[in-house]
């Protein structure tokens, strides 16, 4: 069973009511045969909302609730998340992941809380 139909009408309420987002991260990639690195960069696009937060899960993961935001956000793409670490901008400030929770009832996601920090 798939919930692709949830996800796109999951997607469409929060293009509605929020704003395009790209969650950012980049990484080293290490190529043993020319004993070379480059970076990577993965991104993952949609949109999103802010949302209320749970001041009690800020502080389990060690964050200021005053630099802290959670965004309900639905990926373009069914299924994709933003890893812990990318970056995004929201309100012209950026910001980085500290914690995904996904809706998911059959393992993919169709959308999820996402909480970022400063």
């Amino acid at each position: 069973m798939t919930f692709a139909v949830e996800h796109a009408g999951a997607l469409e309420d929060i293009r509605a009511n929020g704003q395009a987002v790209t969650f950012a991260s980049t990484t080293m990639v290490y190529d043993a045969a020319n004993d070379t690195s480059t970076s990577s960069t993965t991104s993952v696009a949609g949109y999103a909302m802010e949302v209320g937060g749970d001041p009690k899960q800020y502080e389990r993961l060690s964050l200021k609730e005053e630099d802290t935001l959670t965004l309900l956000f639905a990926a373009t793409t069914y299924g994709q998340l933003p890893a812990l670490g990318s970056q995004v901008t929201w309100a012209s400030k950026i910001y980085t992941v500290r914690h995904v929770k996904k809706v998911a009832p059959d393992g993919t996601a169709i959308i999820a809380r996402v909480v970022v920090s400063r």
